[in-house]
């Protein structure tokens, strides 16, 4: 069973001190002893005994992947993504009976195949047994086997490159039964560095700094479900270039399929036979398959996933039509391969999971008939579940709350996702929204803390952070760096743990500091060395405001001021005024500046330019947020933000600081009026949201998930009235609504909001759970709320 450490594991020597602070645990990593350039996937064995039923605590790493196995049975996945000073392990505790036992592990070594976000410093395995199994299971000083498992083949789809390699596995070359030492070419494995948790040394290595895992296990749940679309014979098992045709569907082969999928029964291919099964999940998922089969050697099995069907054989078209449709359509997916070796009940599961709604299963056989027992399917996600409720007298906006809730699970996994089927990478950008949403949806908050945590890692010496990350491959979006600023802020809010925040105020600072060495003569910021990027629009050169790349962008100005003022805030909220006052006074002189160079009188609009050619609702939606315009330019900008038809709109994604704008506007009915756009979503088949508006090439990007988030928040009003939410702050806006109720769930219990329109008024009751207060603004008036219920008639 895998174990949740806190931060300071209960891991000791024999004097009962923690290892890690001692720096060295009392283990090493081992490896494989004859070097070779990656790819490559590496067993480890250990065979022991216990005289009596026992209980072990071990906890377990590798670089790059594992995955363990007692006795040949799976026990968990890992290690948690990071990065080298954040190499994380997780912590099992198993149940042994007496006898013999086997300890087992397959590590993956992908190299420059592995996915961009997987980090390595160095192949190598490593397991730390606690008390008396110490000497008997851990690395470095058990007797521990390892050999290379042959029959793998890694290549890199290019459609989906970011993930790394998938594989093809040829099992007439594979070690079946290695989980319990089976076959030869098993010998001794090198050992390698001592395992730490801190560096001691004079001299700072390249180690893994290891740390307790942060997060839950990942869901591992079966999942029986799945609609088999189409059965076909086909020509030729590369079938991108084939249309789906319904008219070639076999019937009885549909229905002998769908009984496997469902795990009613087992399914025989005769030889020579070539056949290719379209399966619709009907819903988004990541999905770990699993492929249990007989006989067929010769043969071949490729499993493949895909987002949607394609108009049009070329990925890169990003043409899908209606979502549902799967007719006269291409599937253009990645997947993996396997061979069978003619074995019986040979178990084929690829190193990594794959995402989409829809499977395609191509089956080609020899000389002889294979038999299916089993196509298994696990989902696999952050354990992230909707806790909160919402309605409203608009069924629309129920409506598409599924998609919502769904967007936002299929971008959380080890770290949050900017889409599971591509990038598979944490931005910041994406981060600081999809962050927002488990705010309003669960009390958990382990994943929010971990994005904080490793983009505080990522730092550069300029100041500035990745934008994305744990990465390899270096990238630098400037903004990005600010909407990490915002993320501090949102977390401090929203979750009640103060020193965790303060941890990461140096890294806020250092952050701030690196945007001055930016600033220009007239006291604006220049375009930062980076990619620029803001909002995918066409009219923006890969998503880069004008001045965005070499020069003075209006956008990217406000955005600075904005963070300088939540970077205040942040500072008076935690006992630093001079920092706040420092930091207060850069946002108003920026402020000051950015409205003398960038305001068209004529438009009573922020430019996006000098020359006051580009404007857009981006500008106007982060100056009305940093709250520095004075009266006269607020009354103008919002004026304008709400009725000027040529204003650039923000898409999917920065929708989410216009909606934040029309809250502080008031004028929700425009927020309600944009949400037809997520509606339109679900009208095209559509399970999650998008990347950007079709065609997209991502249907699944939790950042377009944020209306959700504006549910509890905006309608309902719901929000934190000081750090922690140790109080709460309720105005509801109902727009064009009659009535909105919900139940937004707090660290302390679920507050209650119900709130109708009657005439022009707004009636409401709310219930706070015990040890919360707060106010309720409505119709005017601030009223106190105490726990329980109130009742404003």
């Amino acid at each position: 069973m895998r174990m949740t450490l806190s931060q300071d594991p209960f891991i000791t020597n024999n004097q009962g001190k923690p290892w890690r602070e001692q720096g060295r645990w009392p283990c090493h990593w081992i490896a494989y002893p004859d070097a070779s350039e990656p790819p490559y996937a590496t067993a480890y064995h250990l065979r022991f005994s216990a005289e009596n039923a026992a209980e072990i605590i071990i906890h377990v790493s590798a670089d790059e992947r594992y995955e363990l196995f007692l006795d040949g049975e799976l026990v968990g996945r890992g290690p948690e993504r990071g990065d080298p000073d954040n190499w994380f392990f997780e912590s099992y505790r198993l149940a042994l009976e007496p006898g013999e036992h086997h300890l087992a592990a397959r590590v993956w070594t992908l190299g420059p195949l592995r996915a961009i976000a997987q980090m390595s410093v160095q192949p190598g395995f490593l397991l730390c047994a606690e008390g008396g199994w110490h000497e008997t299971l851990s690395t470095g000083v058990a007797a521990w086997r390892c050999k290379r498992l042959p029959g793998y083949e890694f290549s890199v789809p290019q459609q989906t490159y970011w993930r790394g390699a998938r594989i093809s596995l040829d099992g007439r070359a594979f070690p079946w039964d290695f989980e319990l030492g089976a076959g030869d070419g098993w010998q001794e494995a090198a050992m390698g560095e001592a395992a730490a948790g801190r560096i001691m040394d004079l001299v700072w290595h390249d180690v893994h700094r290891l740390q307790p895992a942060t997060l839950p296990p990942m869901l591992d749940t079966p999942l029986r479900a799945g609609r088999v679309r189409c059965v076909a014979a086909v020509h030729s098992l590369d079938t991108q270039e084939t249309p789906v045709s319904l008219a070639d569907n076999l019937p009885d082969e549909q229905a002998a399929w769908q009984a496997l999928l469902l795990g009613e029964d087992s399914l025989t291919i005769p030889p020579n036979s070539r056949r290719r099964v379209v399966v619709d999940m009907e819903e988004y998922y990541c999905l770990w398959p699993s492929l249990t089969v007989s006989g067929g050697q010769g043969g071949s099995i490729r499993l493949a996933s895909a987002e949607s069907l394609y108009l049009r054989p070329e990925a890169m078209s990003h043409e899908k039509g209606h979502r549902d449709a799967i007719d006269g359509k291409y599937f253009v997916g990645v997947g993996d391969l396997f061979l069978p070796d003619g074995g019986p009940m040979r178990r084929f599961t690829p190193h990594w999971w794959q995402a989409g709604r829809y499977w395609e299963v191509t089956v080609e056989t020899g000389a002889e008939s294979l038999t299916l027992h089993a196509l298994s399917l696990r989902e696999t996600r952050y354990p992230l579940e909707m806790e909160s409720r919402f309605q409203a007298s608009d069924e629309r906006l129920e409506a598409i709350l599924p998609m919502l809730v769904r967007g936002v699970q299929m971008s959380c996994h080890e770290t949050y996702y900017d889409a599971p089927y591509y990038e598979e990478l944490m931005y910041a950008g994406d981060a600081r929204l999809e962050m927002l949403l488990p705010y309003v949806m669960t009390p958990d908050d382990r994943l929010p803390r971990k994005a904080i945590r490793m983009f505080d890692s990522s730092r550069l010496a300029s100041g500035l952070l990745q934008s994305r990350y744990p990465s390899w491959e270096k990238q630098v979006i400037p903004p990005f760096a600010l909407w990490w600023v915002m993320m501090l802020r949102d977390y401090a809010y929203w979750r009640d743990d103060p020193d965790y925040v303060r941890r990461f105020l140096p890294g806020m600072r250092a952050t701030l500091e690196g945007f001055q060495r930016f600033m220009d003569g007239d006291g604006l910021l220049h375009a930062p060395e980076g990619w620029n990027f803001m909002d995918w629009l066409d009219e923006w050169p890969e998503g880069v405001p004008p001045g965005g790349a070499n020069g003075r962008s209006g956008v990217m100005n406000w955005q600075l001021v904005w963070a300088l003022v939540q970077a205040a805030d942040l500072e008076a909220s935690l006992g630093e005024p001079e920092l706040a006052r420092l930091w207060r006074r850069r946002a108003e002189a920026l402020a000051q500046q950015v409205t003398a160079h960038f305001w068209d009188e004529s438009r009573g609009l922020l430019a996006e330019d000098e020359a006051k050619r580009h404007f857009s609702e981006h500008s106007q939606a982060l100056a009305l947020l940093s709250g520095l315009l004075d009266e006269t330019h607020r009354a103008r900008v919002g004026e304008g933000l709400v009725t000027d038809p040529n204003l650039l709109l923000t898409s999917y994604y920065f929708s989410h600081y216009l909606f934040e704008a029309y809250r502080l506007l008031g004028r929700v009915d425009k927020l309600q009026e944009r949400l037809t756009q997520w509606n339109a979503l679900s009208e095209l088949g559509l399970k999650t949201t998008v990347e950007k508006p079709e065609p997209t090439r991502s249907d699944c990007h939790g950042w377009s998930a944020h209306p959700l988030y504006h549910y509890f928040t905006t309608i309902l009003g719901v929000r934190p009235g000081e750090l922690g939410f140790r109080t709460v702050t309720i105005r509801p806006q109902l727009g064009g609504l009659a009535w909105a109720r919900g139940a937004l769930i707090h660290p302390l219990g679920e507050i209650g909001v119900e709130v109708r329109v009657e005439g022009d008024q707004l009636r409401a009751r709310v219930t706070l759970p015990d040890g919360l207060t707060g106010v309720l603004h409505l119709n005017g008036r601030a009223i106190p709320l105490a726990a329980g219920e109130t009742m404003v008639e």
